[in-house]
């Protein structure tokens, strides 16, 4: 694929970041929020805790179920197939860094570490949408409107920490909302029954009988 098409587009977004965004304050929360991303830990996490909640077990496993679609499809596949470099490796936005310094090999000191790996698309974005997006499919609003502000707000540090194009980012929210949505029509319909039945309602009764007495018990007293 010949992404000098977006190169103009690209550009002028990381000038227009450059110009009215950056600022001190910024430069210490945005490697902060990024870091959430960082190979989806927090999104696993949450995913995880809501499989223990039977109230959110089906958002967990729609969760889960995403977030797998999502590494194959995205870290696995088109990265590789695409192989399109960062945007510091790429020489026409070489004056775009001019403001960092250089190390020995000439690579910019940004505020986080170089990734290594291809640029299109993110998947620090792809994770966060698609986990953001199953959580919202579910109707969990409450959880699902922060997790979605999160999402965006992993996405544009990318952006703003210039680790990623612009097109990287929104095509990462893309294919992170279609991982989701896949999950959930198609794979959760069918996994969660008998998820819930063999494994959920087990250890919703271990659970019960290891702190239910106590719990019996306390309010009792």
């Amino acid at each position: 694929m010949d992404f000098s098409v977006f190169s103009s587009f690209d550009f002028s977004v990381f000038q227009w970041i450059q110009e009215h965004i950056w600022c001190a304050f910024l430069d210490a929360v945005m490697p902060v929020i990024t870091i959430l991303g960082e190979g989806g830990w927090i999104w696993i996490v949450i995913t995880v805790l809501f499989l223990f909640m039977p109230k959110y077990r089906k958002t967990g496993v729609t969760m889960a179920f995403a977030l797998i679609l999502m590494l194959i499809l995205n870290d696995g596949i088109l990265k590789n197939v695409f192989a399109r470099p960062r945007p510091f490796n790429f020489e026409p936005f070489a004056q775009l860094y001019r403001s960092f310094a250089m190390d020995a090999s000439g690579k910019p000191e940004l505020l986080v570490s170089l990734p290594s790996s291809f640029s299109f698309p993110s998947g620090h974005t792809s994770s966060s949408f698609a986990a953001a997006a199953a959580i919202l499919l579910n109707k969990k609003w409450k959880v699902g409107i922060p997790a979605l502000i999160l999402a965006a707000l992993i996405g544009f540090s990318r952006n703003y920490l210039m680790v990623h194009y612009p097109t990287d980012v929104l095509f990462g929210a893309l294919m992170g909302i279609l991982c989701a949505l896949i999950a959930y029509f198609l794979i959760a319909k069918y996994v969660y029954p008998p998820f819930d039945k063999h494994v959920g309602q087990k250890v919703d009764t271990a659970f019960r009988k290891k702190f239910g007495k106590k719990e019996k018990a306390e309010k009792a007293a």
